[in-house]
């Protein structure tokens, strides 16, 4: 018996790659060039060299002031996407090198309630906007 998550399915064509293979063609198909959607954490797993990046902007966390509610209080909505991301909010912002170089990453992840922009992800993006124009690196 195959353990589950070792093939992958090509949406595009049916066929299955080794999970693998597609980790080491950074999430696209060899064959068909599909380009597999990825979180944060594997993006700035190929973005950062050795994986080594400082996040910023992590204790700016998303609050409710508003109370909102429609099939779930946003509050609870909250709370269960961060239990099944891992992720405190839908933006992520690294600093870390590139090829040697320093290098700002915002990114936006879809696994945090379909990467819903709340006031959280503009604030750290706009950490992040300052941090490269501060320090003089790329974004």
């Amino acid at each position: 018996e195959m353990p589950e998550g070792v093939w992958v399915k090509v949406p595009t064509t049916g066929e299955t790659i080794h999970r693998r293979e597609l980790e080491e063609n950074l999430w696209v198909d060899p064959l068909s060039g599909y380009h597999f959607r990825i979180g944060s954490k594997q993006y700035f797993s190929i973005i950062f060299d050795d994986n080594k990046f400082e996040e910023l902007g992590q204790n700016i966390l998303p609050t409710d002031p508003l109370e909102f509610s429609d099939t779930k209080k946003y509050k609870d909505r909250l709370v269960d996407s961060q239990k099944k991301s891992g992720l405190s909010d839908a933006a992520r912002v690294g600093v870390g090198k590139m090829n040697g170089i320093d290098l700002v990453v915002g990114c936006m992840d879809f696994g945090f309630i379909g990467g819903s922009m709340g006031s959280v992800v503009g604030e750290r993006l706009g950490i992040a906007i300052d941090y490269a124009r501060e320090n003089k690196i790329p974004l």
